[in-house]
């Protein structure tokens, strides 16, 4: 069978509602694993935040095995946990975002590589806890930028009530859109990252890696900030529960939504069919 990168993401299509793996989903994913097939989650979470399921999967600690965190702003060499490709938001460009935010009365959070999140003059958010409790991060308030010189900052992130954060989108200014990437990944987050931050790259970056066409790459996703991966995958995936703008990118639709095995039944069914 020729090798494939099977891409997934995790909120919303590898995990059900209640955050976790459904049985036939497990089970196809650890079959594909053994049998060759390289399964990478790919999610705006942390490392933190996706440790558990690739111990449940058992890919963590697994020589060979990858990860990718941040939207694609890092990619781990599972084996030994450490990052092989990452880029950062620089200082002046989180302060940048942080102002920005501060301006348009959002409630923003800024993420580092480490699992940090911090708070600068800001209030804590409902939906930030979400975020927080997802990834694994440890939260910090403070009324200064002195923690930019000893963390590397992945992205900066709106979380806020969906309506808000659909309201000011429209007030941000156009050179941000020139000048980030700037993706919805949840109703109720906005994340600004580095301009050559993607799902989308940094799969691509994998696949070159590990010497795998991207015609062979099967990609899983929900969301916006998965459209990126459906653009450089040779099979794109939408999972039943995505949005219809979203199911309309993809070159097929999940046999059943992620609350019912989703991503297990496909794979079973493009292995059975002998997907080439």
């Amino acid at each position: 069978m020729q090798k494939k990168l099977i891409a997934i993401d995790i909120d919303a299509t590898l995990v059900n509602d209640d955050k976790q793996i459904m049985p036939k989903t497990k089970e196809e994913l650890i079959k594909l694993s053994q049998k060759g097939q390289q399964i990478v989650l790919c999610s705006g979470r942390a490392i933190t935040g996706l440790k558990p399921y690739l111990d449940e999967l058992e890919l963590w600690g697994k020589a060979g095995q990858y990860a990718i965190a941040f939207n694609g702003g890092n990619i781990y060499d599972l084996e030994n946990s450490e990052s092989v490709d990452a880029t950062y938001l620089t200082r002046e460009q989180t302060i940048e975002i942080d102002e920005l935010a501060h301006r348009l009365n959002v409630n923003g959070e800024i993420v580092t590589s480490r699992s940090n999140s911090y708070i600068v003059n800001g209030k804590l958010s409902v939906y930030a806890d979400i975020d927080r409790r997802d990834s694994r991060l440890n939260f910090h308030e403070t009324d200064n930028y002195n923690f930019l010189e000893h963390e590397n900052v992945q992205k900066y992130l709106w979380t806020d009530h969906p309506d808000v954060i659909s309201k000011e989108i429209e007030q941000i200014p156009a050179e941000f859109f020139e000048n980030y990437q700037i993706v919805r990944s949840s109703p109720i987050f906005l994340e600004f990252l580095p301009k050559t931050v993607s799902k989308g790259n940094a799969v691509l970056h994998l696949a070159h890696k590990l010497e795998i066409d991207p015609q062979d790459i099967i990609v899983f996703g929900d969301e916006e900030n998965d459209l990126p991966m459906f653009n450089i995958a040779g099979t794109a995936v939408a999972m039943k529960n995505a949005r219809d703008e979203i199911r309309k990118s993809a070159d097929l639709i999940s046999v059943a939504d992620n609350n019912h095995d989703g991503v297990g039944l496909t794979l079973a069914k493009l292995f059975d069919d002998k997907i080439q």
